[in-house]
């Protein structure tokens, strides 16, 4: 029988490689960043093309490579970060494997540019699919430059299953600013399709976040700081109501390296107790310095997840800084016992004091038809107790009143059973549930998803009608985005205003709201738009719908009931007739059970 196993090609074997460390151009632009960061680049400019689909360019103004180190930059597992294995346990660069250039370059036409300081030319390398088309002198700048085109050219498969635009920068803007909130001394300078879109100047930590996420986070950080043999702490925390039902801006850093771990933002939400709403998390930029042999991180092909020796004393030590930062500043409310109160008597009581009855002057005979001569003063004794007389006469009546209201009541039905479904009877259960008797059927309707389905709809239906009229706010609204959500704003900006908000551009990555739908509360509105825009950029990742039925579902989403509300019996009558008259409402938008109706047929088979 003839050999079956044979080594791969390199080509082969390099785009195998390429699938564990470059997954999308989000990849690309981080391991062409963190190279840019080792080689202690303080200015680093990002050039998109289309998403990274036909072009990424890096440019930094590091320290270059010569003749030979650019060529072997490209060959697996060559690199200048570690010499043995030893070192991998100490690591304090942001790459150290030397597969990132190999697997670009694998799955890409590559053209790099470098030149070293004291060096009178540089060098240009072109690289096609691990193949190298061409190296020459160039008289380049000093630093490095990687323009990476056609990225996926020659594995279609993978290219197909690339997302929009949208979403595909939406991953390269995430990757960006993991790094440059991590290195706030290095200028960072971000040009999208030959249009300059952010620059981030060197600053502090705060100063970058600033820059990154707009001013609104520049008076809701309260700074965190904490020193330890085994770990130091520092950052800045967001105040509880930055909390949103997303978990945006949560950045955790070892070393200043981004990392993702859910023990440590377990103590960080610990941490906030009972102060943030049920299912709303906060902002914060937690930066941890450790020593590298504390810590592997070479346990993932991203590099963002990170075992650490003492975790469990760390996320100890984090839950405690925050407290502390958030005792610090008042978060927490607090008793006022100031030497000016007299609490002196509120204590003052004894067992052996005999409980006397609270007293109420009142003239039981008293009627207010008599003349003044007629009337009679109160009577100031305390001790009779015939004030029950007042009710005997409400007593009486009681049924015979109820009666009357009840058959009016009835009567109304009556009149109006042609028309509409008829309410017989309703409750709330454990005020989550409402149990409803209409026209024959039983319905259970689930409160906050009925309510969702009902938004959805009316959103939905606004598209294919008149303008919806907006309600206007007494004093406009501003609302401070970042670069990205301001291009998510500006996409679906039409759709809005044919919803009935009233928002326009007020300079710079700003907006002013100057009205919403009549059916949303004003006071939300900066809260609605802001989380809108999250859901929808979420959305837009996962749920390949028309744009429409983003924004609607997405607007359901924001305005929707959020806590289960406590509903007279109008109330629910009313909440009832609007769920059952509406088209759907057994279902929510993405199919989760939202009213279920039992025929009482089939509740009497129960008891056969």
């Amino acid at each position: 029988m003839a050999d079956i196993i044979h080594l791969l090609p390199d080509s082969v074997a390099n785009q195998i490689a390429a699938g564990e460390v470059v997954q999308r151009p989000a990849s690309v632009v981080k391991e062409l960043v963190e190279n840019a960061i080792d080689a202690h680049a303080t200015e680093i400019t990002i050039a998109i093309i289309d998403a990274g689909r036909t072009s990424i360019q890096i440019s930094d103004n590091g320290v270059g490579m010569s003749e030979t180190d650019a060529r072997m930059a490209f060959e697996r597992h060559a690199t200048s970060k570690i010499s043995d294995a030893a070192d991998i346990f100490k690591i304090r660069s942001m790459g150290f494997r030397g597969e990132a250039l190999a697997s670009i370059a694998a799955v890409s036409q590559t053209e790099l540019k470098t030149k070293q300081k004291d060096a009178e030319l540089g060098t240009k390398i072109i690289i096609a699919g691990s193949k190298i088309e061409s190296q020459e002198p160039d008289a380049c700048p000093q630093g490095t430059t990687f323009t990476v085109k056609n990225l996926f050219f020659n594995t279609p498969a993978r290219r197909k299953f690339l997302k929009s635009n949208q979403t595909e920068f939406n991953y390269i803007l995430a990757e960006i600013y993991q790094t440059a909130l991590a290195n706030p001394d290095v200028a960072f300078t971000i040009i999208k399709d030959g249009d300059l879109y952010a620059k981030y100047p060197k600053s502090n930590h705060k100063q970058r976040i600033v820059n990154i996420f707009g001013k609104q986070m520049d008076k809701g950080l309260l700074p965190i700081e904490d020193d330890s043999s085994i770990v130091k702490i520092h950052g800045f925390i967001g105040v509880p109501e930055m909390a949103r039902k997303t978990g945006a801006h949560q950045f955790f850093f070892v070393n200043n390296r981004f990392f993702r771990q859910k023990s440590f933002l377990g103590s960080v939400i610990r941490a906030y107790g009972n102060l943030l709403p049920p299912k709303e998390y906060p902002p914060f930029f937690i930066y941890l310095e450790i020593d590298p042999a504390e810590i592997d991180v070479n346990i993932h092909p991203t590099k963002t997840e990170i075992k650490f020796a003492e975790e469990f004393n760390i996320c100890q030590l984090l839950e405690a800084s925050i407290k502390c930062t958030i005792g610090k500043n008042n978060i927490v409310p607090s008793l006022d016992f100031s030497d000016e109160a007299n609490y002196s008597d509120m204590f003052s009581f004894k067992t052996s004091d005999p409980v006397k009855p609270p007293t109420i002057p009142y003239n039981p005979s008293y009627n207010p038809f008599k003349s003044q001569n007629e009337a009679s003063y109160p009577n100031t004794h305390s001790n009779e107790r015939n004030w029950e007389k007042l009710f005997e006469d409400y007593q009486n009546n009681k049924t015979e009143n109820q009666q009357i209201i009840e058959f009016s009541s009835s009567m109304n039905n009556h009149e109006n059973a042609d028309n509409a479904p008829h309410v017989e009877f309703c409750t709330q259960i454990q005020k989550k549930y409402i149990l409803a008797y209409v026209s024959g059927k039983i319905y259970i309707i689930d409160i906050k998803r009925a309510h969702y389905r009902l938004l959805y709809d009316t959103f939905y239906d606004n598209f294919n009608h008149t303008q919806e009229p907006s309600q206007q706010t007494l004093i406009p609204v501003r609302i401070d985005l970042t670069a990205d959500e301001t291009e998510t704003l500006q996409t679906i900006l039409p759709q809005l205003r044919e919803l009935g908000f009233d928002i326009e551009e007020f300079g710079k990555n700003s907006f002013v709201v100057n009205g919403v739908p009549s059916n949303i509360d004003i006071s939300e509105a900066q809260q609605l738009i802001t989380d809108f825009i999250t859901n929808f950029e979420e959305s837009n990742k996962t749920i390949q719908d028309s744009v429409q039925e983003q924004i609607a579902r997405t607007l359901a989403k924001s305005a929707s009931l959020f806590r289960n509300p406590t509903m007279s019996k109008e109330e629910m009558e009313q909440f009832v007739l609007q769920v059952i008259q509406n088209k759907s409402f057994t279902i929510t938008p993405e199919g989760q059970i939202a009213t279920i109706i039992v025929e009482p047929e089939d509740l009497l088979k129960k008891f056969n």
